[in-house]
């Protein structure tokens, strides 16, 4: 690895690790600002930041803008959402590891676009992943599939939007890498997730509150720097770095955002819901390596 490559990796890697923050700070904002309100001053701050690496809108290939911009859009709603829309901050970790379904959909979304056979190992991450959520969710005794939809039945609009939401930025993922021919619209798809945040925020009969301080500022602040590091440090790392090692570390992120979101929302987690996030994080390991293996006997 040469030494260009090896920084862009070590920025990737570093993206895991501001995106495994996401789930802490995001709901903490949101327990000062709103549901809708909070996530609109964020978005907003990361377009204020992006705005200066933007390029012509026609450098960016139509199918890319349009699908691209609607997915990535849609992804935030869902998962900003949901996270609003739990009822605790234990609740609010769990709608994460909901969300790191993704990886392991990404795959099997890849493959079918691909027209490439689905294998035992791409199908089983995928169901190890599942069954690590419900892990997540179980009481510290043991695992209960029971406990898990029983707390998707008493907030399905949360549970729905998280589960939607790993599907979204799996089809996501799955389109920008056949459609933006290397090209890059964050620019301009973080602005247009601000307007969707706004628009919901303003049409609301009495929107919440927004409890300001000068700690909110500054949680804003860093949050918003936060999130606009992951996306572009990412980007540096995928198109300049090692791509297999940064897809392997991603498989981590599950513990990384369970992790910090417990630091975070000083919420401590049992040992049932650690061996269910590192059921996740295996599950999406085994569904990577599977694609893998199909990637080479397709080769």
């Amino acid at each position: 690895m040469n030494p260009s490559s090896r920084g862009a990796t070590l920025l990737g890697l570093l993206a895991i690790l501001f995106w495994s923050t996401s789930v802490g700070v995001t709901r903490s904002t949101i327990e000062f600002l709103g549901p809708t309100g909070a996530p609109a001053l964020l978005f907003s701050l990361s377009a204020l930041l992006l705005w200066p690496r933007r390029r012509p809108l026609r450098e960016l290939p139509r199918p890319y803008l349009i699908v691209g911009a609607t997915l990535f859009v849609a992804y935030e709603l869902c998962f900003v959402l949901a996270l609003g829309l739990a009822r605790d901050r234990g609740q609010a970790i769990e709608i994460g590891m909901v969300n790191y379904l993704w990886p392991s959909l990404t795959v099997l979304c890849s493959a079918l676009a691909g027209r490439q056979r689905l294998n035992a190992p791409m199908l089983g991450g995928l169901a190890l992943a599942f069954a690590g959520v419900i892990a997540a969710s179980s009481p510290p005794e043991g695992m209960s599939p029971t406990r898990f939809f029983l707390n998707a039945a008493d907030n399905p609009l949360c549970y729905g939007l998280a589960l939607a939401g790993a599907i979204v930025w799996a089809l996501y993922s799955t389109a920008t890498k056949h459609l933006a021919q290397g090209r890059n619209g964050l620019w301009f798809f973080m602005p247009l997730s601000a307007v969707a945040f706004w628009i919901i925020h303003l049409l609301q009969a009495s929107p919440p509150p927004m409890d300001w301080s000068a700690r909110v500022v500054v949680q804003v602040g860093l949050a918003g720097a936060a999130v606009t590091l992951a996306y572009s440090l990412w980007n540096t790392g995928v198109l300049h770095g090692n791509i297999h090692l940064l897809g392997l570390a991603a498989n981590g992120t599950p513990l990384l955002s369970a992790l910090f979101a417990s630091i975070l929302l000083s919420t401590p987690l049992t040992g049932m819901f650690w061996i269910g996030a590192a059921t996740v994080a295996l599950g999406s390991l085994l569904a990577a390596l599977g694609a893998r293996r199909r990637g080479g006997a397709a080769a």
